[in-house]
């Protein structure tokens, strides 16, 4: 039996989680690979028993282009399915909606729930030396209580599963209706935080520090920055993945004059290096597209 972790991650957070979920399930007689969707074309998403989706929350969703990823990926065929998030503060309905979207893929919904991590769209605001940023990287990312559920969560279906019981054994009934555009509370936050995001949209910036590296255009999973005259410009398709911002060696990007020498993420373990999720240069063709 095989596992696939097929997931997205801005600034190291899910990918950490996917990993940590990972060695969870090591000992289980069960075959696992790990995926970045910045290298996996969605309609090529095959060869595997059981999926299990990984994304950040924004807005009580995923990133738009998560959302449309799901929607094009290759028919489930009665394949299990397992949704997690990572989520500084409210996951809302997330994992609810990719668990219908996959759901209407033909994939059988066995269930998921979210990991609570430093949200690094409010970090990238704090101060170095303050309080929050402190327990960010004091946290104790060995043992998450969040992601210990989870895992032993699946890890109960996968076992049923090696053991010969059907996936439907394992389907967890989804809300009939669910509403688009989530509860009252998913509303009002998703409200607030595109209302925030709409404008710190118009705000991306790279200061004097720029060293004109490119790095950034590498890194950007919308494909939103260009490198004009050695200085990026930022175009209209981003989705605040943040990770310009806190993979930047020299610090230079910027939102307005907010996050001006503010702290900086580089996942749990300080080591995250999101190039190693995208493309190779040959395969180019393969970029997510917002």
């Amino acid at each position: 039996m095989k596992l696939l972790i097929l997931y997205f991650s801005g600034t190291g957070n899910t990918d950490y989680v996917a990993h940590y979920l990972a060695r969870q399930w090591a000992n289980l007689p069960v075959e696992i690979e790990l995926r970045s969707v910045e290298q996996q074309p969605a309609e090529a998403v095959t060869d595997f028993d059981v999926l299990t989706a990984g994304f950040p929350v924004y807005a009580c969703d995923s990133p738009p282009f998560v959302q449309d990823y799901l929607d094009r990926m290759a028919p489930g065929e009665g394949r299990g399915a397992f949704v997690f998030c990572t989520k500084g503060a409210w996951a809302g309905s997330a994992v609810w909606r990719n668990l219908h979207r996959l759901a209407e893929r033909g994939y059988v919904p066995l269930g998921g729930g979210s990991v609570t991590m430093p949200g690094t769209d409010g970090l990238a605001l704090i101060p170095k030396n303050s309080r929050m940023a402190r327990m960010a990287l004091e946290k104790d990312y060995d043992h998450l209580e969040d992601a210990d559920r989870l895992a032993e969560q699946l890890a109960n279906v996968l076992s049923g599963l090696v053991a010969g019981q059907p996936v439907q054994a394992f389907r967890q009934r989804l809300p009939r209706r669910l509403n688009p555009n989530g509860g009252l509370f998913d509303r009002v936050w998703a409200f607030l935080y595109e209302s925030v995001g709409n404008y710190a949209r118009t705000k991306f910036w790279a200061d004097e520090r720029c060293t004109g590296c490119g790095l950034c255009t590498q890194l950007c999973p919308a494909n939103n920055i260009e490198l004009r005259e050695g200085h990026p410009h930022f175009a209209d398709d981003c989705f605040l993945c943040m990770r310009c911002i806190h993979a930047c060696p020299q610090e230079a990007i910027q939102i307005g004059k907010i996050t001006v020498n503010k702290f900086r993420w580089h996942g749990p373990r300080g080591d995250f290096k999101p190039l190693r999720l995208r493309p190779r240069p040959e395969e180019s063709s393969l970029h997510v597209n917002n």
